[in-house]
């Protein structure tokens, strides 16, 4: 990694998350080469214990949705925990074009998941999404994510600690539980997040969370 990729990710890990799709693109495309490289020197595992936790409830037989896949971190670990159909989506075409190197995925779709997923109601057994919540402009993307999960299925996914009270992300799913949506399944204490980052190791902290589809 050079000086200015070094910069660039650096600028992209501060507290000013974009938001706005586009700049999201953009950002990633630019990160896409160096963002496995640097997250893994961060000790980032996210996508590690999150494939863990999604196998506690979606035998491996089932399709998984991989929301915000990037360039495979959870792909890879959700393919050693046994799963063979495994669907990716992201805004990043740089991430994907990495992503299809692997060989792990059933299909890959670029779009912005801030928008309706190009999928059917009820097409997958459990979604997965690791890293991503940070960049969504409200927690009311939840609603959309449930629909292409079948009822019984699951919503995997890790968010910032600040993050999931900042953007009422814990206020949507509450709601979403008295509507009788979602059902709590897991919620992880404070986790590290980047355990090897000067500005995270002790300051920023991630959950883990899993949610049954209800309806």
């Amino acid at each position: 990694m050079n000086n200015n990729q070094e910069a660039q990710f650096l600028a992209k890990w501060s507290n000013k998350w974009n938001t706005e799709s586009s700049e999201v693109e953009k950002e990633y495309d630019t990160l896409a080469q160096v963002y496995e490289e640097k997250v893994l020197n961060w000790q980032y595992a996210g996508h590690q214990v999150a494939a863990e936790l999604i196998a506690k409830f979606v035998a491996t037989d089932g399709k998984i949705l991989d929301l915000g896949c990037g360039t495979g971190l959870a792909g890879q670990a959700l393919l050693e925990q046994g799963y063979q159909t495994i669907i990716g989506v992201d805004i990043s075409g740089k991430s994907l074009d990495l992503a299809r190197e692997k060989n792990i995925y059933t299909a890959l779709y670029k779009a912005d998941i801030q928008q309706a997923l190009p999928f059917q109601d009820n097409e997958f057994d459990g979604i997965i999404s690791t890293a991503v919540l940070t960049n969504m402009e409200t927690s009311n993307v939840l609603y959309e994510f449930c629909r292409v999960v079948k009822p019984g299925g699951y919503l995997v996914f890790t968010n910032r600690e600040d993050i999931h009270s900042q953007k009422k992300f814990d206020v949507t799913l509450q709601q979403m539980e008295s509507e009788g949506i979602l059902k709590q399944a897991y919620l992880s204490p404070p986790q590290p997040y980047l355990p090897n980052n000067h500005d995270y190791a002790e300051k920023i902290k991630i959950l883990y969370c899993a949610y049954e589809v209800c309806i």
